[in-house]
């Protein structure tokens, strides 16, 4: 059970952490100083250094707490079983997980992932997915051996993942993350049945 002192910290920490991401989106990460995210958070600058170094330890903390958070969803998705439920016409929980996650930390994701965030941030989305989800999509394919083949499916697949979520950032007040896991099936059930368009 945390303490008193625990919470407190936490508490702290997560005001920082959203004043921070306001600063961002406000002014972009190149103008954002630690003066500035205490005068936000209405703490002095010895409490913002009690929790972190700098603004870029504060920004790899909270990059690295989001991509935990994805890669633990991502890996709850089994191939088969998301096939299964495609096949089935069935909308398949894990995907809404992860509607779900992205909905949850929009603020942050939106601030980050955008022009005035971190450019990184969007290649490390994408190797979260490329290393625990489409690993195991490719490995199922016959070309999955040939190099070339694995690095241009990459790069495919992990840039349309991020082209849907970047482009539910702007709208996602619009649709939910069930109504986004809805249209996320319906793309690739429409993916799935490309093939009978030229026969």
């Amino acid at each position: 059970m945390a303490s008193i002192h625990e919470d407190m910290v936490q508490k702290t920490k997560k005001q920082i952490q959203h004043h921070f991401i306001g600063l961002i989106e406000a002014e972009g990460f190149s103008h954002v100083s630690v003066k500035k995210i205490a005068e936000r958070a209405n703490i002095n600058r010895g409490t913002f250094y009690l929790h972190y170094t700098d603004k870029y330890e504060l920004m790899d903390h909270l990059q690295q707490e989001l991509l935990h958070e994805l890669q633990t969803r991502i890996t709850a998705i089994l191939p088969k079983e998301a096939f299964l439920a495609l096949h089935q016409q069935q909308l398949y929980p894990p995907f809404i997980a992860i509607f779900q996650f992205i909905s949850e930390h929009a603020h942050a994701l939106r601030a980050i992932l955008g022009d005035q965030g971190d450019p990184s941030f969007a290649k490390k989305i994408k190797r979260v997915f490329g290393e625990v989800l489409l690993e195991r999509l490719i490995s199922l394919h016959p070309a999955a051996k040939d190099e070339a083949f694995r690095m241009y499916m990459h790069a495919f697949l992990t840039s349309a993942i991020l082209g849907v979520i970047t482009e539910w950032l702007e709208n996602c007040e619009e649709q939910t993350a069930e109504e986004m896991a809805k249209i996320h099936f319906q793309i690739l059930n429409f993916i799935s049945q490309l093939r009978t368009f030229i026969q």
